[in-house]
């Protein structure tokens, strides 16, 4: 039984607390929408929700949320987003709430792992061991995920299919970051509708020519520190109908290409032994860029890092974070 069978088994008597956790952004988001969906089913959510970012000032505040009586509902849900960034009072807190959680609330804790052991004393672990006494801990990495099998489940409830070629030629486009994948199955699934098939010509209609090749042209623009071209690429896109949270993994899994590409020319090796998986028809041009104009990795991967806590942030708008990450990319550089 995979992960997500073991959540949607429980949904219908929620525990109090779930753990999802993962690197694999796209399933964390997802178990995230299930749980919160379950739980404020039935109206009055505004009143019983609330949300604490680990690594903010206040989110110890957790834990009071918690012990709030639900407004008209027969449960509240509060959430710990980026747990990943959580101090030791934070983590003392959730460890001390979960040993005796409070039954009218689901505390949904979430992020990309559990912190790391501070002073010989690991919290996260204990604070998984206890939530398994209650609760679910989910651990969302994409390890055993076959990104064919994935690609025919995310077809089905559109009534379509997708034959092997045409997958091939996605993971060929945007490699196997299953975020992108996914949005781009479903805008293809969506492109050919009920009983349609996805084809290798579907998928260069759809994705090849449009969205994905924008995405790269904002990619270069970014290497290149050309600010105007980078905006212009980025409100094509959004002008466009693409989704922030998807066009954003996009723009993360290309950085990230870029990146390898880079350390290739580097340690001058072959780019298949550093990992790249970027379309041939971009990877001389990304070498020949990175060559006149290296980039720094540290700075691209600390400014991915703020820019996705920002974007799960329920205080910042989507579309002002991309582009604030965007021109943070072209300025730093």
């Amino acid at each position: 039984m995979s992960a997500s069978d073991d959540l949607l088994r429980t949904l219908a008597t929620p525990h109090p607390v779930y753990v999802c956790v993962g690197g694999e952004a796209l399933l964390v988001r997802e178990a995230v929408e299930a749980v919160r969906g379950a739980v404020l089913a039935g109206g009055m959510a505004a009143f019983n929700h609330a949300i604490h970012t680990a690594g903010e000032e206040g989110a110890v505040g957790f834990a009071d949320a918690c012990r709030q009586v639900p407004v008209m509902a027969a449960k509240r849900l509060v959430e710990l987003r980026q747990v990943q960034d959580a101090n030791v009072a934070t983590l003392d807190a959730l460890l001390a709430y979960v040993q005796s959680p409070v039954d009218s609330t689901v505390l949904l804790v979430s992020g990309e792992k559990m912190p790391a052991a501070v002073g010989g004393v690991d919290r996260g672990l204990r604070i998984q061991n206890a939530v398994k006494k209650l609760g679910l801990v989910l651990k969302l990495d994409g390890a055993g995920m076959d990104p064919a099998s994935f690609a025919r489940a995310r077809v089905q409830p559109w009534g379509a299919t997708i034959d092997t070629a045409a997958i091939r030629r996605l993971i060929e486009l945007g490699g196997e970051d299953y975020d992108t994948l996914a949005g781009n199955v479903e805008r293809c699934a969506g492109f050919v509708g009920m009983g349609g098939a996805v084809t290798v010509a579907v998928v260069d209609e759809v994705c090849a020519s449009t969205a994905l090749a924008d995405v790269w042209g904002l990619t270069d623009a970014i290497v290149a520190g050309n600010r105007d071209a980078a905006l212009c690429a980025l409100h094509r896109l959004l002008e466009d109908g693409e989704a922030p949270h998807r066009l954003m993994a996009s723009i993360a899994w290309q950085l990230r290409q870029v990146l390898l590409v880079q350390d290739a020319v580097r340690r001058r090796i072959p780019e298949r032994e550093a990992g790249v998986k970027m379309p041939p028809f971009k990877l001389a041009a990304v070498r020949a860029m990175v060559e006149k104009r290296p980039v720094s990795p540290s700075a691209w991967l600390e400014s991915l890092a703020v820019a996705g806590r920002r974007m799960n942030s329920a205080r910042a708008g989507d579309r002002r974070v991309l582009e604030a990450f965007v021109l943070g990319l072209v300025v730093r550089e």
